[in-house]
């Protein structure tokens, strides 16, 4: 979302919120009154709102007031964040005063090079100048002391450091975007947006469902769905790039920023074409099934583990790794391998009569469905109804 706004800026209205006056904020902030209420006036103008109450007693947070003040305090506490891990890594070093020196543009630029891999990228997804872009990064790496991105001889790399300034940059930046969904849900407007990140497993019927849902709720709703592998998702939103991630769970948040609900329940099951040779048979053998061709997804997914599983470690040679579901289908249709997968992800092959589990018992691939989120994340009233409809779904 495009805006002007001021992290010095934001600041004067988060003290004017603790002080409820201007000339306590100013004096906090060791600038002026004047200057003070300038920047409000700026904030003010940006969200298009008036955020406090003037009365003879002092100044007051109103309904827009709470709503923006709630937004920026989260947007400082992941700027907070970022300055402890920024002071963690220059251990012996004098600490960095983050807040009073880094600025939007530093933040937005540092994101989009992480994001990108390249500052060109960066630059066109920025709207703004490459040399633009290499100032602000350049910046910012001064601030810090130290580099945040390695170059190398296809683009560059964000080091460990950087990868976590541009992570908590991006949280930092979409609680400001959130500010102005809230503001437009407060005005009766319902054009928020949600980002999902969807797995294979959602795609075919749990996600399309909850979507039609909210759209019969909120005509106006904005839905992003960014499709992908466990690992791609997970990290985009810890970036604040997706607000929820629906799909098979890992069984444990690794980070303690991220939150896992668990909603049902779903295993695995063989999968073949209609007239395949097992088709329809009964008691069909491990060994049997090692007689066909096979198209898996590679080592470290999941579905891989259980597949090495049911053959104790000694797979049929002639493999195909894949987890495209068009790849998929198109191999099973055109010949008699078999895949292993949830059946809701081919749920219409299945009612088309295309392709059809075999009657094989795999107890053993039993996994837990459901929703992922940042731990401490806030959604817009909108982000908070889709949540309600994914579970209302899940729970059906």
């Amino acid at each position: 979302m495009k805006h002007d706004l001021n992290l010095r800026h934001l600041k004067a209205v988060a003290l004017i919120a603790d002080s409820g006056s201007s000339h306590a904020a100013a004096a906090t902030a060791g600038v002026s009154q004047p200057a003070i209420s300038q920047a409000l006036k700026r904030v003010e103008t940006q969200f298009g709102v008036s955020i406090f109450d003037r009365s003879g007693t002092g100044m007051r947070l109103n309904a827009e007031g709470l709503i923006v003040n709630l937004r920026i305090r989260r947007m400082f506490d992941a700027l907070a964040q970022m300055r402890r891990r920024i002071n963690g890594a220059r251990r012996g070093q004098k600490a960095v005063r983050l807040e009073n020196l880094v600025t939007m543009t530093h933040l937005r630029a540092v994101l989009a090079v992480a994001n990108n891999r390249g500052f060109s990228a960066a630059a066109r997804h920025m709207g703004i100048s490459v040399p633009s872009v290499h100032r602000a990064t350049r910046e910012l790496e001064d601030i810090i002391g130290t580099k945040l991105f390695d170059r190398l001889n296809y683009g560059v790399e964000p080091t460990p450091l950087g990868a976590d300034v541009a992570r908590l940059s991006g949280l930092a930046l979409r609680e400001i975007d959130a500010a102005f969904e809230d503001l437009l849900e407060a005005r009766g407007f319902e054009r928020g947006k949600v980002v999902v990140g969807a797995q294979p497993l959602a795609r075919t019927d749990i996600l399309p469902n909850a979507i039609a849902e909210l759209c019969r709720r909120m005509p106006e709703a904005e839905v992003e769905i960014i499709e992908g592998e466990y690992e791609i998702l997970v990290h985009a939103l810890r970036r604040g790039e997706l607000d929820i991630m629906i799909g098979a769970l890992r069984g444990k948040a690794r980070e303690r920023d991220v939150q896992e609900t668990p909603l049902l329940e779903d295993s695995l099951s063989i999968m073949a074409r209609a007239g395949h040779p097992l088709a329809g048979r009964g008691d069909i053998s491990v060994a049997e099934l090692a007689r066909y061709p096979w198209v898996i997804p590679r080592r470290g997914a999941p579905t891989r583990v259980h597949f090495e599983k049911l053959f104790d470690g000694r797979p049929p040679p002639g493999l195909v790794e894949s987890s495209s579901l068009v790849v998929i289908r198109a191999l099973l249709a055109a010949s008699d391998r078999l895949t292993l997968m949830s059946r809701r992800r081919i749920l219409y092959e299945e009612q088309m009569g295309l392709l059809t589990a075999l009657p094989v018992p795999l107890h053993f691939t039993a996994r837990k469905v459901g929703i992922t989120t940042r731990a401490n994340w806030h959604p817009t009233r909108m982000q908070g109804e889709f949540l309600t409809i994914l579970r209302q779904q899940l729970d059906d």
